[in-house]
């Protein structure tokens, strides 16, 4: 498999699941994390030697940040506390990915007077991902 340049990648949003047709691509987004946790459940029982762990429920954290677009339809939708569909195409919207339901935990804005005015979100996510349609 050959290494895929991050330039490549594209951030929709959308509230509900995105056909390849739907949502709208957050503008000025420039960094884009995707992480997958593992909650670990500790099984340890008296008399045992050594802790004994085992996997249990899945979660993941998505962040995204990027330069302030005002009046952007994507970065409109990013208001903490709302319900959203966000995606990713790290290989471009021609490439089929995934999106998964999550709740808008943050919006942060940044305007400092030396720099460009910037925006950072940050989603925990509440379904497991889903198919994400090329958009047509």
């Amino acid at each position: 498999m050959a290494e895929v340049a991050g330039k490549t990648n594209v951030v929709y949003v959308h509230t509900e699941a995105m056909t390849n047709s739907t949502g709208a691509k957050i503008t000025g987004a420039d960094n884009a994390s995707y992480k997958t946790l593992c909650d670990i459940l500790d099984i340890t029982s008296f008399g045992d030697t050594n802790r004994k762990r085992m996997a249990g429920l899945l979660d993941t954290e998505i962040t995204v940040s990027g330069n302030i677009y005002t009046g952007d339809t994507g970065q409109g939708l990013l208001v903490p506390g709302s319900t959203v569909f966000i995606g990713c195409y790290p290989q471009g919207t021609a490439v089929a990915s995934m999106q998964v339901q999550a709740i808008v935990n943050s919006f942060e804005a940044s305007y400092p007077v030396d720099g460009k005015q910037t925006f950072s979100a940050t989603f925990s996510c509440i379904a497991a991902p889903v198919a994400l349609p090329a958009q047509a």
